[in-house]
């Protein structure tokens, strides 16, 4: 070994503190394997608890099957609200744009948007036979420019390109134009009318339908629905569905009054009539009372006879006074 090669001593240490003492005490604390294995047993008690309550409701959300027919029922009811609400609404759509359609057309001096479709149904026709009668009778150059004039009339409808195309043609062509046009719109007629009728219908259910969600089951009497239908339909929809209700409610309570009444009256009647009959044990006006026959009567000793002395006598009277038949005085 080198001695110049000298081993430098280890530093000497400053801490006083010893190893063991530096060392956390862990003599307070549990083994880590026991802490482990019983917070592992509380998570899988709760996972266990959470599964147990998902298993015992019904599509997670109900705890019986009653409680899941019963949100089932509300279900179904909310959609079939939601789609009549929707139908509804579509019905107040179109009939709003036909109410818009039918204001246009009467202040172009139409009863209605259908007169005036048809109208204009009628006239394209007859523009169309106009157009094709100047492919046979005029010039090139004439007849573009009636198909100009058709082309303009069509978009804009101005009247005086109508009467400039009739011009542009011999009345025999006018002629022949005029009565193809009047049997087109007699074929056509009734396709109109069917669609006003479909209108029509529509509105008429449409009061209908607002009518009995206002009033609910008053429409399950067949007599009132009639009466309401035929209302609709004499007054083409324009009666006043709230007055009707109210007019029939009050004449319906006139007629049970009335009824009633006349129950009243035949009751007290009876009751008359019941006081005209025989008067026997069973009569409760005389039901103490045993009226004598005549030979009932001849059988009475004196002593019985005298005990129903004002017996013989009341009865006597009753006959004499046609309120009882004739049985001692006969």
């Amino acid at each position: 070994m080198n001695k110049n090669n000298k081993s430098t001593p280890l530093a000497p240490n400053t801490d006083e503190t010893s190893v063991e003492a530096r060392m956390p005490d862990t003599s307070n604390l549990e083994p880590a394997g026991a802490s482990s294995k019983e917070n592992m047993l509380e998570v899988k008690a709760d996972i266990n608890k959470n599964a147990n309550r998902n298993e015992e409701l019904i599509f997670g959300k109900f705890k019986t099957l009653e409680d899941a027919q019963k949100g089932y029922k509300e279900a179904e009811r909310a959609i079939t609200r939601a789609a009549d609400l929707e139908r509804r609404l579509e019905q107040y759509r179109a009939l709003s744009e036909k109410y818009e359609q039918d204001a246009i057309a009467r202040g172009q001096g139409y009863a209605d948007r259908l007169e005036m479709a048809l109208d204009h149904d009628v006239k394209n026709h007859e523009l169309d036979n106009y157009a094709l009668a100047a492919a046979y009778t005029l010039s090139p150059q004439k007849r573009l420019d009636i198909l100009n004039l058709i082309n303009h009339y069509r978009q804009n409808g101005v009247p005086d390109d109508l009467a400039r195309i009739r011009r542009a043609f011999s009345p025999d062509v006018i002629a022949l134009a005029a009565e193809d046009s009047a049997i087109y719109r007699a074929s056509r007629l009734q396709d109109y009318e069917n669609m006003r009728q479909q209108d029509r219908q529509m509105r008429f259910s449409r009061l209908t339908e607002d009518f009995q969600h206002r009033y609910g089951d008053w429409l399950d009497s067949p007599l009132k629905a009639t009466l309401l239908n035929e209302a609709l339909e004499v007054s083409d929809g324009k009666v006043d569905l709230d007055a009707l209700k109210n007019f029939v409610d009050e004449v319906e309570k006139a007629a049970v009054r009335k009824f009633q009444t006349i129950q009243m009256a035949n009751n007290q009647n009876a009751e008359m009539q019941e006081g005209l009959k025989v008067p026997t044990e069973s009569n409760p006006h005389h039901k103490n009372k045993k009226w004598l026959t005549k030979e009932e009567f001849y059988k009475l000793t004196p002593k019985q006879e005298a005990e129903k002395y004002d017996l013989i006598v009341e009865q006597v009277r009753l006959e004499k006074e046609g309120l009882l038949p004739q049985m001692l005085t006969l």
